[in-house]
Parts: C-alpha cells; sequence; structure tokens
C-alpha cells in the first residue's frame, strides 16, 4: 500500500510503476461512474466555478434573516447586497459591564467587504473597497446596556454595477450618522472569506480591529432586506466575469 506520508507531496509517479494496478482502478472507476450516472465527465473549468450555474438557496430571495450563531457562510451563499439597495438591521443585546465593542455582522475580508461594529461604544460601518478607499459611517451615539437595535439603510445610485450610494446609519430608530460610498465591488470581495455575525472569522474587513473581534454580548438577530437590482443583461454578464475573476485569484 502506498504509504502518502513518506511522499505527502505525491511527486512520485506510482501509477508508471504499477500499471497493472493503474488499469484495474481505471476500469473500477469507469464501472462506478457508469452506475451512479456521472458520465459523461464534465471537463469545464470557468463554467464550473460560477455559482449561478449551481442550484441555489438564495436565487430570488429579498429578506433574509441569521440568528445568533451563524457564521462562516460563504460569501456566495450570503445575502446578495451587491449592485443594489438594501438594508441591514441588527438586533443586539449589550453586556450591562465591560466593553459593548467588536463586530455585529461582516462580509468578506481584508481584500474587500463590509462591516457593523462597535468601537469604543459607537456603531461604526465600515465599506472597504479592496484597501484602495475605505468608507466609514460612524454613530454620534452610544449603544446602552441591554437591547440596541442598529440599522444601515444603503441607497445604491444605480445605473449599472459597482456604483455608489448614500449609507444612513440610525440606533434604536434614531439617525446617528450618514455618509457617501462612492464605490462599489462589482462581484466577490474574495475568493475566500465568509459572512459571519458576532465575529470577523478570517481576515478583518476593517483596519480599526483584529479578527476575530467577537461582539461580547448577543447579536440576535441580523435582518436584510434587498431591493430589486434593476440590472442589464450586460451588467450580470459583468457581474459573473468579475466573480469568475476574483474566484481564480486574478481580480
Amino acid at each position: 500500500m502506498y504509504d502518502v506520508s513518506h511522499d505527502y507531496s505525491e511527486y512520485n509517479n506510482v501509477a508508471s510503476q504499477n500499471p497493472d494496478k493503474l488499469k484495474e482502478l481505471q476500469a473500477d472507476f469507469l464501472t462506478e461512474a457508469k452506475k451512479y450516472q456521472v458520465l459523461p465527465l464534465d471537463d469545464r473549468f470557468i463554467e464550473r466555478a460560477d455559482p449561478a450555474l449551481r442550484p441555489s438557496l438564495i436565487e430570488g430571495r429579498t429578506q433574509f434573516v441569521y440568528y445568533s450563531g451563524a457564521a462562516h457562510i460563504p460569501e456566495d451563499s450570503a445575502a446578495p447586497t451587491k449592485n443594489r439597495s438594501h438594508t441591514i438591521t441588527a438586533t443586539i443585546d449589550v453586556p450591562k459591564t465591560g466593553s459593548p465593542d467588536g463586530v455585529i455582522v461582516a462580509n468578506g475580508g481584508v481584500s474587500a467587504g463590509y462591516a457593523l461594529f462597535i468601537k469604543n461604544g459607537k456603531p461604526t460601518f465600515e465599506y472597504n473597497w479592496f484597501t484602495q478607499i475605505r468608507y466609514k459611517i460612524r454613530s454620534s451615539d452610544s449603544v446602552k446596556p441591554g437591547a440596541n437595535v442598529i440599522k444601515v439603510e444603503f441607497k445604491y445610485d444605480g445605473g449599472g454595477t459597482g456604483k455608489g450610494g448614500f449609507v444612513t446609519l440610525y440606533l434604536n430608530d434614531k439617525k446617528v450618522g450618514e455618509g457617501r460610498v462612492d464605490k462599489t465591488v462589482v462581484g466577490r470581495f474574495s475568493a475566500d472569506e465568509s459572512f459571519d455575525t458576532g465575529l470577523d472569522s478570517a481576515s478583518p474587513v476593517s483596519g480599526e480591529y483584529k479578527s476575530p473581534f467577537k461582539f461580547p454580548g448577543t447579536v440576535s438577530k441580523v435582518e436584510i432586506d434587498l431591493e430589486p437590482a434593476n440590472l442589464s443583461q450586460a451588467d450580470i454578464k459583468r457581474i459573473e466575469m468579475a466573480m469568475l475573476h476574483a474566484a481564480f485569484g486574478r481580480e
């Protein structure tokens, strides 16, 4: 039996050293492939990385609700907030003692993404455009111990993909901050980051904290409501290509 512990990179070509075993395994593969109807084999490359060509649980949905503990969700499976107006509403419980600082919800990482977090007691929304520009909207008020509701309204400019938008930040139904985001990401934030609530599990979206920057209280619920994207077929094609490029690390 081949021991991969002595050749962990699988540099040695054991197939050429064992031609009879190779033929046996090839025959076994074809038998099982026919049995489970996996033939013909799919030799496409770019297309297989396109999530739009696979079944999706989020396709067409406009309302998403994440409860306490929701984290490590792949970007392609999270609420698709790009290229459209959307609202993020987080219901949290702030500890009665100690610092309330931590991430409420984040998608992406150091390469690009967005995060809603509390720093020095004040809710902050940051949009990271490929580390080149960081847009920050910080609350004028601090959270209070106990129940709090933080809402981010993102009004997309429209007129194509990757456009800007206007952000309004609310704390317990009071407007506490607003500002412009001039550029947004067209396709993917990254190839390997995730959507998280209550922490930022991989690299940090913002330079204001170090991951995981776990929220010390409870993120009871995060609701994300999407408005129609109103994109042309050319816009949709551009998004698909941008996502593919990002998936293969070429963006």
